[in-house]
Formats: C-alpha cells, sequence, structure tokens
C-alpha cells in the first residue's frame, strides 16, 4: 500500500476571492484517498502562504519534505499544481529532493504525469504560464498601491493605535488621542517604557509592553505611513521621532523594589564600554555602579564600585560652567499650559482650513503644508504638563539656580534631568567620571523646570 502525504495550501487572497478554503482541499483529497485504497501518513498545510513565496518559507511543505528524507513517504498528493508552486525555480529545487528519494506527486483535478518527457515537459510549461500569470497579478497590485500612495490613501485596513479610518484618510481616533499624546510626551520627558504606558493607562488606554515598543518605532506617528510622507496626522514631530529612537536604547527600567537609579541606561565603563548595572548596597541600601564586564565575565580590568552620591557630586561640579552656557535652554515651566483657547482656535482653523480645500478655494499643496503645520502645533498644545510637577515652585526655584533647583527634586525627577542633559557617564579605574553632553539640548523635553 503505498504511503501518501496530503499537502494543501492557499493564499489569505486567494481564499477570499476564490473560495480554495483549506477545508475544500481537505475534503477533496480524503475523498481521493479512500477511492485510492492509499494510507494517509500525514496532512501537511500552509494557510495563508503564496505559492510564490521561497520553499524554504513554507513550514508546511519543510515538515513534509523533513519526513520525505525520513523514508517515510512514497507519494504526495495536492488538488491542482497551482497548489504546489507557481515559480519555476522553486518547483525544481523541491523536485530535486523528491527524485533523490523516489517519492511521486500526484494532483486529484488534473492530469499530470511526471514519468515521462512529455508529461514533464507539460508540467514546465504550466509551471511558467502561472508563474506569469502570478507576475501580472502582482505588476497590478502594485500598480494599484502606488497609485494609492500617490493620493496619501492607506494600501491597508490595519492602521497604528491612535488612528482610525475616515473614508480613505487616516485622522486621529478622538476615543485614544490623549492617551498617545500622553504616551509619547511622557516618554520624551522621562525615558521610561513603564511611565509612558502608565500616562496612557490615567487616559483609558492600556498599552501592552510588545504594543509599546513598537508604537516607538513606528514612523506613522511622525506622519509617515506606508512609506508616504504626510499620509497621517502625527502625534511627534520628526525631530522628536529620530530622539526616540537614539532614547530607545536608554530606557529606563522598573526595579522590582521601585528603586529610582539615577544613571541607570547612561553609565558605560571607561575601560571596556560597557553599560554599568545600577545595585544598591545590601547594609544600607545606598546605590552605586560596577562594570558587569569585571564582575560577570572577569574580562574587563576596571573593578571599581562607585557610589551614586559620588559620581552625581562629580558631575554637579563639572557641570556647572556648561550649564551657565546653555542656561537659556532650561526655561521655567509656566502655569498652567496653554488655554484651552488656543487649543480651540486651532481646531478651528484646522476645520475651516479643509473647508477651504473641499470647496476648491485652497490648492491641494498649500492645505497640506497648512495642516500639517496646524497638526503639529495641536500636539504641542495639548501636550499635558510632565506628573507630579508645581509649576509655580520650580519657577522660584529656578530663580534660586539650577542646582538649588535640582537638589529640590525627588529620584525620578533627578533621573529625568540627566537623560535629558547627558548623552554618556563614564566611569574610569580611578574613580573619576567623564560625560558628554547631548547634541540635541535645543529639542530637549526636560520636566524639570530649569
Amino acid at each position: 500500500m503505498l504511503r501518501a502525504a496530503l499537502y494543501i495550501r492557499v493564499s489569505t487572497a486567494e481564499q477570499k476571492i476564490h473560495g480554495l478554503s483549506l477545508e475544500a482541499q481537505q475534503a477533496e483529497l480524503d475523498r481521493w484517498a479512500g477511492q485510492a485504497g492509499v494510507q494517509v501518513v500525514g496532512r501537511y498545510a500552509d494557510p495563508g502562504v503564496s505559492a510564490r513565496k521561497k520553499a524554504a518559507g513554507r513550514p508546511g511543505l519543510q515538515r513534509m519534505l523533513r519526513d520525505v528524507r525520513a523514508g517515510k513517504i512514497d507519494l504526495i498528493v495536492f488538488t491542482k499544481l497551482d497548489r504546489w508552486f507557481r515559480s519555476v525555480a522553486e518547483y525544481y529545487k523541491v523536485q530535486e529532493v523528491l527524485e533523490q528519494y523516489h517519492v511521486n506527486w500526484k494532483t486529484t483535478l488534473e492530469d499530470y504525469d511526471t514519468s515521462t518527457a512529455a508529461g514533464r515537459l507539460k508540467i514546465n510549461i504550466m509551471l511558467s504560464v502561472a508563474q506569469d500569470e502570478a507576475d501580472r497579478t502582482g505588476e497590478r497590485i502594485r500598480m494599484v498601491f502606488d497609485a494609492k500612495r500617490q493620493r496619501r490613501e492607506p494600501t491597508t485596513g490595519s492602521v497604528p493605535t491612535g488612528y482610525r479610518l475616515e473614508g480613505k484618510r487616516m485622522v486621529r481616533d478622538e476615543a485614544s488621542e490623549a492617551a498617545v499624546e500622553a504616551f509619547f510626551r511622557t516618554y520624551l520627558t522621562a525615558v521610561s517604557l513603564s511611565e509612558a504606558r502608565a500616562a496612557a493607562r490615567e487616559r483609558g488606554l492600556a498599552i501592552g509592553d510588545p504594543l509599546a515598543r513598537k508604537m516607538l518605532g513606528n514612523p506613522a506617528y511622525a506622519g509617515r505611513f506606508c512609506g508616504v510622507e504626510g499620509m497621517c496626522p502625527p502625534y511627534v514631530t520628526r525631530e522628536e521621532f529620530d530622539r526616540i529612537q537614539s532614547l530607545r536604547g536608554r530606557t529606563a527600567r522598573r526595579t522590582k523594589e521601585g528603586r529610582v537609579y539615577l544613571f541607570s541606561g547612561l553609565a558605560v565603563c571607561g575601560v571596556c564600554g560597557c553599560r554599568l548595572g545600577g545595585r544598591a548596597n545590601s547594609r544600607g541600601g545606598v546605590p552605586f555602579y560596577n562594570c558587569p564586564g569585571h564582575y560577570g565575565r572577569k574580562s574587563c580590568p576596571n573593578g571599581v564600585n562607585l557610589s551614586e552620591r559620588k559620581m552625581e557630586s562629580q558631575l554637579l561640579a563639572a557641570l556647572e560652567e556648561p550649564l551657565s552656557r546653555y542656561e537659556a535652554e532650561f526655561r521655567p515651566v509656566r502655569g498652567g499650559g496653554p488655554e484651552k483657547g488656543e487649543i480651540a482656535a486651532a481646531r478651528r482653523r484646522l476645520a475651516r482650513l479643509k473647508e477651504l480645500y473641499l470647496s476648491g478655494a485652497l490648492p491641494l499643496d498649500e492645505y497640506r503644508a497648512d495642516r500639517t503645520a496646524l497638526e503639529r502645533r495641536l500636539v504641542r498644545l495639548s501636550a499635558p504638563p510632565p506628573a507630579g510637577t508645581d509649576p509655580a515652585r520650580l519657577e522660584a526655584l529656578a530663580r534660586e539656580g539650577w542646582q538649588a533647583a535640582y537638589r529640590a527634586l525627588e529620584p525620578a525627577g533627578r533621573r529625568d534631568f540627566w537623560r535629558c542633559l547627558l548623552q554618556e557617564v563614564r566611569l574610569y579605574p580611578d574613580r573619576h567620571v567623564e560625560f558628554d553632553l547631548r547634541r540635541d539640548l535645543h529639542s530637549c523635553h526636560t520636566p524639570v523646570g530649569l
């Protein structure tokens, strides 16, 4: 009795358009197996996989080929040739394996024979026709998508969190707009994923850790979607998006004890460049930093343990002169933020702008430029104030001097201060530290009111 493997495949598009469901193929193959009297040793499926996809990317096919090499299969059965391959090159890669292990294949709804030269020629011709058909279909789809992109229409019905489709345009989703804005503003301020998620959760939007990381790296939030600038209204500027990408590797992680390490993600070993680990003294809980390359892998000679207090003192002393030069960049937080009237006026201007465009009184290029400028202004006006800040107190502290204002901050505020100011802190074996100021201080969002 022949040992037969039943193979089924369908792409998502084919299943919707032509009804080539996996269930229909499976029923046909089971019917054939019952009539032919073969022993079914396995059923192998590749749902949602295109016939143009390389054989290496088809899990069901690869599992079947492993069983072929193990000598478990004599015959492979599928319904039609296009369920098998639409690429001549990929077909012959798999056919070589089948011939090596003396495994034949058969279609139940078409007549193909691999045992004769005429049969192999027919297969080659039909595969070429199928490949050409797939190529032409791909070209048509690409042309449709290119036309959509030129009109700034999304090529997918799935849009990122914070957006929705209105007709053929992406617009902000009013239900989650405030939460998404809070998420990005908090991250730019605190450089903490957990705090950004908490800010969104306070406004009614629960964002899981994987989604949060995906959102931070999605250019749609800077207005670029499907590879097209201006396809959607931005939540952050391009400069802010670029800054987020540079900050992502330095995100502050929440410790089990809830302890805040001021230089977590910033401090590195001056010898090997390894990121320093923040720890707490077991006796008094005093934070300190050391090199994992020395205490973990035993490969770095830098065995110094420097307390956070001493590192902080060195930096404060060294920063006195640079911060005097950059003092204008650290403006006090003014109370209350923008008036509600400013936000309402900007929204009214945006609606009026749309009316002018739809009536034909405003050219498309001018409409897009003015709309983008207004949307970015709304992002800035709607940004929530940093959590836990008292603008009046911070302004008073700032008048007393930046160090006095700094020392009045809570540990989380001090950590945010260093993250906004420093690019990197390096610890050397002689216990001294060196630092680099951030290169983008002009676009820095500092929460400390300095």
